[in-house]
């Protein structure tokens, strides 16, 4: 055991030193040459994709723009209410001033507008008075003229024909877009009117117009001096007119002004009686105030829209009239034309039947058919009921009848239809 153990063990050192010899002998072994690297090509850069821009629509020329608008009266008079609906935008609105909400999309602005006022009046036309424009901007004064032989829809309820003609101007104002679709329009007239011709509300009122104006002016702005001078009078009038000063008001009328307030029976006449209205209201109404919302000029013409507000507090004995201490806000559209600088004529549109009603004055219409099946209400709806102005005379100045007296060369409460707009 001791043997072999030293055997073993002398062993050792040789195994050691022989393997240590090997080692100096033999080269070492040359490294490991790195494995190849795997090249990625990059990927490709995203094409972008090149969208081709919308052609943008050419802007409308004046004539484009009077076309359009005279389309939509065309179509609305041929009853052709598919051509009617393509001339407003999709998005378009409707209203027509005190009477409602306005109406949204040309749909429902065909058939619950223009379709469904011509059902009362199948025969009913409307034949433009005044064209004027400015940029995007078209106003008419159209007169409506028809025959009550069809169901007229009310607020109320269905009412039956009456056998009626009806003849009434209305005022319209409408926003075109660049393709000349019409995206906004209002329209001004008086309830009370209508259904004073047709007999369903004993209220002072125009008789039916037959005949239009003589001549039916179109103008285009053109930013002349004549236009700029013309704006700066109507707006030195509405401010002395906001002060109660009658006097200042009509400094630029001329001594011939005629005022016509379409809700009054008739047109006052001459810058004293014009004055004379406008000194009567200051004193029903203290607190009169106009609130011009909008005002451009076109040639001799000068368009503004805005609120009627006041509160009645005196008697207005030109009206017969006892105060009634109520306050009243009306819409209105109003329209002036000057002649060598001076306020020649002014018609005033207004809903006068909204305003008798605030002041607690609107008689209660003629009973409607209890049997009638309900339908939505009536007003001549969306599209279509413009109307001019008085047959071949050009108003002046001061309110009458229903609503408030307002001043000659600024306007007072405005009624709302829906005439066919500028399409």
């Amino acid at each position: 055991m001791m043997r072999n153990l030293g055997s073993f063990a002398a062993l050792l050192p040789i195994s050691v030193l022989g393997l240590a010899a090997c080692a100096e002998q033999e080269p070492p072994a040359a490294p490991l040459a790195p494995p190849p690297v795997a090249t990625v090509a990059p990927a490709p850069a995203p094409v972008a994709e090149v969208k081709k821009e919308e052609p943008k629509p050419v802007p409308l020329t004046p004539e484009q723009k009077i076309k359009a608008y005279q389309a939509a009266w065309t179509e609305f008079n041929a009853k052709d209410f598919a051509k009617f609906q393509a001339l407003w935008a999709d998005n378009a609105t409707s209203e027509m001033l005190d009477m409602g909400p306005p109406l949204n999309g040309a749909a429902a602005i065909t058939e619950t507008g223009a379709k469904a006022f011509a059902t009362g009046f199948p025969d009913v036309t409307g034949e433009i008075q005044l064209t004027l424009v400015n940029g995007n901007n078209v106003f008419g004064v159209v007169l409506l003229r028809g025959t009550n032989t069809g169901p007229l829809v009310t607020p109320k309820g269905p009412l039956p024909a009456t056998g009626k003609k009806i003849g009434f101007l209305a005022a319209q104002t409408v926003e075109l877009n660049d393709t000349g679709k019409a995206v906004k329009e209002v329209v001004a007239y008086d309830e009370g009117t209508v259904a004073g011709q047709l007999g369903q509300m004993q209220v002072p009122h125009r008789k039916a117009l037959e005949a239009g104006w003589a001549e039916k002016p179109v103008v285009v702005a053109s930013g002349s001096e004549v236009e700029k001078a013309n704006l700066a009078a109507f707006t030195k009038g509405v401010e002395a007119f906001n002060k109660h000063d009658a006097s200042a008001a009509l400094a630029t009328a001329a001594d011939d002004i005629v005022f016509s307030k379409l809700s009054a029976p008739a047109d006052l006449t001459g810058k004293k009686e014009v004055q004379k209205g406008l000194e009567e209201s200051f004193k029903a109404f203290p607190d009169v105030k106009l609130d011009v919302k909008s005002a451009w000029s076109a040639g001799d013409y000068v368009v503004s829209t805005g609120t009627w507000s006041g509160t009645n507090t005196g008697d207005m004995p030109a009206m017969k009239m006892k105060k009634t201490g109520k306050s009243v806000s009306v819409h209105f559209i109003e329209v002036d034309k000057f002649v060598g600088g001076k306020t020649k004529n002014i018609w005033l549109f207004t809903n006068g039947a909204a305003a008798a009603a605030q002041l607690g004055l609107l008689p209660p219409p003629k009973a409607a058919d209890p049997k009638a099946k309900d339908s939505k209400p009536a007003a001549p709806a969306a599209t279509k009921e413009p109307a001019a102005k008085p047959a071949t005379k050009e108003p002046a100045a001061k309110p009458a009848a229903t609503p408030p007296a307002t001043p000659a060369s600024k306007a007072a409460p405005a009624p709302k239809v829906a005439p066919p707009t500028g399409k």
